[in-house]
């Protein structure tokens, strides 16, 4: 009689018990996959670029991260493309057929071949998030970077943008960041442009 009513007592506590905990893992898991939420910064945004100068510790922390990465040797001016999990960026090409995403992909890759070749003096980088959310046609890239670490998005990237963003860090130290940089237009800035960008009050 006992062993009954305890039983039955432990059945009315888990039953009280379990809505509580599962509203708890509900909440755990949508803070791990939502992050900080996404901004979409468009052309005519004043705040979709920027311009600064790192100080020296973060400079060679991310000298040394790419070189510790990649194991490439750093040219003068650095471009790294950053993409984030939990995109929806290309959400209406992810509707297309593979063979047309894939070609979005290699028109890119062909691109960064074409910026190595005819710029000597530039690294060019693409990174992304680790996770498994992405568009097709950063899933499908397999020339991206993970950032498994999170050590480049902690260093530059923290603020999430739809699209993704761009950082060119110049020798001196000085840099030209793109919010939303969905066509990686920091490939093809000229030098006119990243003058502007730099004396932008």
């Amino acid at each position: 009689m006992v062993y009954l009513k305890l039983q039955l007592l432990i059945q009315i506590r888990m039953k009280k018990i379990l809505p509580w905990f599962i509203s708890m893992i509900t909440m755990l898991a949508m803070t791990e996959s939502c992050s900080t939420p996404a901004k979409m910064y468009y052309r005519s945004d004043i705040n979709k670029s920027y311009a600064g100068q790192l100080d020296d510790s973060v400079y060679n922390a991310v000298k040394q991260y790419l070189v510790n990465t990649t194991s490439q040797t750093l040219k003068d001016t650095i471009l790294i493309k950053y993409d984030y999990n939990n995109e929806t960026c290309w959400d209406n090409l992810d509707q297309k057929e593979d063979d047309h995403i894939m070609g979005f992909v290699t028109r890119h890759q062909q691109r960064i071949q074409y910026v190595r070749a005819t710029r000597p003096n530039v690294s060019v980088f693409d990174f992304r998030e680790p996770g498994k959310r992405l568009n097709k046609i950063k899933k499908y890239d397999q020339s991206i970077i993970i950032d498994s670490s999170k050590r480049l998005f902690n260093i530059l990237f923290k603020e999430r943008c739809t699209c993704g963003s761009s950082i060119m860090i110049m020798p001196d130290k000085r840099y030209v960041f793109l919010r939303s940089d969905s066509h990686s237009e920091i490939l093809y800035l000229t030098q006119m442009q990243i003058e502007e960008m730099l004396n932008k009050k």
